[in-house]
């Protein structure tokens, strides 16, 4: 594993345009599809919408623990992965609930935590422009042998990223069922984020009102937090870009010197997010 370095990450403003390929259980991709979605904070030191309060921002490079630990707090305690919504607290993906089927292949079901049976019913459902989801027990290796140096779980031992894009998208749903929902957050843990802009959340409500952009800090072979949470449950859909390209065989990580050319690559762990409700 190489070394982790500690970086200081720059705030950068993006521009957020419409994403592709929706799934068929979302509800609000037509509306974000239709037009380019105004930035209302450029970064997580900016604020949210116009519609909302202002969200407080949790970040953590390298040391995560304690940002994870405020930003679990600040949701709430833990429910219970079961159909139907909870008034409050959150809900978690580890990854570590896929069985064998369904890891190290490239068709993991968009729709597995939405399931309404307990255990798999958690209230959201992907969908990413690329070709499919995966989840590894390898962090990727069995993909690209130079993975295992550069990849590490958080909470042993899957870890989880879309095929052939960086992007992801998170709608939400009432635990088990199709009712559209919102959240007050999300968060999530990213692996060797190397540079900033590497890895972010941009966040939007029901309408398809952008609600900011928010940034992971880096910290190179190490894991980067970065959670958002506003007052109320606003929270409808996420797109998490989880490094600046692809997985693959061909695909090698900026730090992997005898190989080029390279981008800054990363993959996601745990996923934390607040209750999802009905509007």
């Amino acid at each position: 594993m190489k070394s982790i370095l500690v970086a200081l990450a720059a705030v950068v403003g993006l521009s957020v345009t419409a994403c592709h390929n929706g799934s068929p259980m979302s509800p609000y991709r037509a509306s974000v599809e239709s037009r380019a979605l105004p930035v209302w904070a450029a970064s997580a030191r900016e604020g949210a919408g116009p519609t909302t309060s202002r969200p407080e921002v949790f970040e953590g490079a390298c040391d995560i623990a304690g940002a994870l630990a405020t930003f679990r707090d600040a949701l709430g305690p833990i429910n219970p992965n079961q159909p139907g919504s909870f008034t409050g607290g959150r809900r978690e993906i580890n990854w570590d609930a896929v069985p064998p089927q369904f890891t190290n292949t490239d068709d993991f079901p968009p729709d597995f935590f939405n399931q309404p049976v307990v255990g798999r019913a958690r209230g959201v459902v992907f969908s990413t422009p690329g070709t499919g989801f995966r989840t590894s027990d390898n962090n990727f290796a069995d993909l690209n042998l130079s993975y295992a140096e550069e990849f590490d779980f958080f909470s042993p031992v899957r870890t989880f990223q879309a095929v052939d894009d960086n992007r992801t998208i998170v709608d939400f749903f009432v635990p088990g069922s199709t009712t559209p929902a919102v959240t007050t957050g999300f968060g999530v843990i990213f692996s060797d984020i190397d540079h900033p802009g590497s890895g972010m959340l941009r966040v939007f409500d029901a309408d398809g009102h952008n609600l900011g952009t928010y940034l992971a800090p880096p910290c190179p072979g190490g894991f980067s937090f970065v959670g958002v949470k506003f007052p109320e449950s606003v929270v409808a859909r996420v797109e998490i870009i989880s490094g600046k390209g692809a997985l693959g065989p061909e695909s090698f990580d900026v730090s992997s010197r005898d190989h080029g050319p390279a981008r800054d690559l990363a993959i996601m762990d745990d996923f934390i997010y607040g209750e999802p409700i009905e509007p």
